[in-house]
């Protein structure tokens, strides 16, 4: 699954011949294209497929309607991708791909809506510098990134949210779903694809029957096909809706499914009952494995070749046991259910209703969505038509950005106030409310899918996160995923046939909070060193007063307090990686 490359953009003689030294004799590095424009090297095992001889498509693709990747373009779809600049990509295909075509006085540059595989870009005197992660900048591009102060502030305050900003400086990331054209004379990035467009009133599926068809069969097929080349794989199986979801596609699909199953000591940690649940109804092989915090080192970052600290200690605690199953059972990759929360609709506001009343002209499923709301958020029936009521009268009210000041100093927050708003966050006027906040959820699910590391010897996918699969997702009306006091529903009745009925129906949820509050308490005089002492005090990005405060209180730990703490700590960690 090696799909590491770097590409020198309007390069210099002088820079395109420094770059031939440095390649020269490396049997491990392919030309994927060779023109005046442009110079695209892989890693020779992967797969770049030509677009006439104009540009390259670089990672996974995969045509929409078919199960197998593709490794060339029939010549009448190489002619379009080319003619269209890239636009008939996430048209007529989907995956983990980046694109570099060459056109008359431009490169054009595309990135897969949701791909995994990154495309970082660092401007220079004497080229735009390409490439998939920061090593292959710092081997053939000869850069040295440094940590960009103002970037991680912002990165901090808003976590979850990603941008063209990296935390590095000078270090730029095209995210999925856009465009990037370079000329000689400076760059501009456009959207290829964007969720209002599925989320439209005039693409939506409002038979509850075709639903549940349609989203079954699009789990199925692009489950499959994004997993069938591997033949077996390592699931990440907690037990939760999501994960099982994913479970029981791929083994519907004929693959031989490893689950990994990874439990804490404490109760809300351990969902083994439901994992062995999914287990036995798919008929896959269950590994079960625990953590124990005395494991997690908090001091070492598993970022540390990222561009931003996109992983938390606790995660790769989890993904370094699955990852050890996979290898064990010759598995190449592990997959994960993350993101399945955001793409099927897991709210609790009222906002669906609303669309609900604007969508259809019965009563029966007004009431019906007000029920499962009530039942869903433990309101009675009068709160929950009050909030739908007191919600009518702000139609066009946006969905915020969630920004977390807790424990940043005023230096930081100033940074953060120069952050600009994420464009799925704001609502076009056409769509309803409960629809645009299910769109808002799918900000959080960026940074699970584009964060990869290309780096990584076992890598970690989301296949609920394909695009088919999004697409399909903002098709179904806010309203529809909400039944039987529970939201997601859409999903659970689609894979009802698949599941337990206790899996399926299943209204509680794990929680790793336990095993966070566990690493807090066991490493407290570590941390408050950490931080206080550390490199972002130094910066001035911290409250350092406040933080110490929350340290020394006396008391086990409560509220959320811990939680940011420890998301502090991952950022420290990752911090100290680089020069700054």
């Amino acid at each position: 699954m090696a799909n590491r490359f770097f590409a020198l953009v309007h390069a210099t003689a002088n820079a395109r011949a420094e770059v031939a030294t440095r390649i020269q004799g490396r049997s491990d590095l392919a030309v994927a294209l060779d023109r005046p424009e442009c110079v695209v090297i892989h890693e020779a095992t992967a797969c770049a497929i030509p677009v006439l001889d104009r540009g390259t498509i670089l990672g996974p693709l995969f045509m929409t309607g078919r199960r197998q990747r593709q490794t060339a373009l029939a010549p009448e779809d190489a002619i379009l991708v080319h003619n269209t600049v890239g636009e008939f990509l996430p048209r007529a295909f989907w995956g983990g791909y980046v694109a570099l075509l060459v056109g008359e006085t431009s490169v054009a540059v595309l990135r897969a809506p949701f791909g995994e595989l990154p495309c970082l870009a660092v401007r220079t005197p004497t080229a735009t510098l390409l490439a998939s992660d920061v090593a292959m900048l710092t081997t053939l591009g000869n850069i040295s990134p440094r940590v960009d102060r103002d970037a991680t502030a912002r990165f901090l305050a808003a976590p979850d949210t990603r941008s063209g900003e990296t935390c590095l400086a000078g270090v730029e990331e095209l995210r999925g779903g856009e465009r990037l054209i370079l000329r000689p004379g400076g760059a501009t990035t456009e959207n290829m694809w964007s969720p209002w467009d599925h989320a439209a009133g005039a693409r939506r599926i409002l038979d509850p029957v075709e639903a549940t068809a349609r989203l079954r069969d699009t789990i199925l097929s692009s489950v499959a096909t994004r997993c069938s080349e591997a033949g077996r794989i390592a699931v990440m199986l907690s037990g939760g809706l999501d994960s099982s979801v994913l479970a029981a596609a791929a083994t519907a699909g004929g693959l031989e499914v490893i689950g990994v199953n990874v439990t804490t000591s404490d109760a809300a940690g351990d969902e083994r009952r439901y994992a062995r649940m999914t287990a036995a109804e798919t008929g896959l092989a269950l590994v079960e494995r625990s953590l124990d915090v005395h494991d997690v080192d908090l001091a070492r970052s598993s970022a540390a070749t990222l561009p931003r600290p996109s992983t938390r200690a606790f995660w790769s605690s989890a993904r370094h046991q699955a990852r050890r199953v996979a290898a064990e059972n010759h598995a190449p990759f592990v997959a994960t259910g993350g993101g399945g929360d955001n793409i099927f609709c897991s709210l609790q506001s009222v906002s669906p209703l609303l669309d609900c009343r604007l969508d259809i002209e019965g009563r029966t499923e007004f009431w019906r969505v007000a029920r499962t709301i009530a039942e869903l958020t433990g309101s009675d029936m009068l709160t929950v038509l009050r909030r739908a009521w007191l919600r009518s009268w702000q139609p066009h009210r946006q969905v915020t950005d969630e920004i977390d000041p807790s424990f940043l100093s005023a230096i930081a927050l100033t940074a953060v106030h120069a952050a600009s708003r994420h464009p799925w966050r704001r609502r076009p006027r056409h769509i309803p409310p409960g629809k645009g906040a299910h769109v808002a959820l799918l900000v959080g699910t960026q940074g699970l899918a584009e964060d990869g590391d290309p780096l990584a010897e076992t890598p970690i996918l989301y296949p609920l996160l394909s695009q088919p699969i999004v697409e399909t997702c903002l098709r179904i009306p806010s309203w529809r995923w909400f039944d039987r006091g529970c939201n997601r529903a859409a999903a659970r009745h689609a894979f009802s046939p698949l599941l337990p009925a206790e899996v399926a129906w299943r209204r509680s949820k794990g929680s790793p909070d336990g095993f966070v509050v566990q690493l807090y308490e066991t490493n407290r005089r570590l941390i408050r060193a950490m931080l206080l002492d550390g490199k972002l005090a130094g910066f001035g990005l911290l409250d350092v007063d406040a933080i110490a405060r929350a340290l020394d209180g006396l008391g086990p730990a409560s509220g959320t307090d811990h939680g940011r703490i420890m998301r502090l700590v991952d950022v420290e960690t990752w911090s100290r990686c680089w020069p700054g």
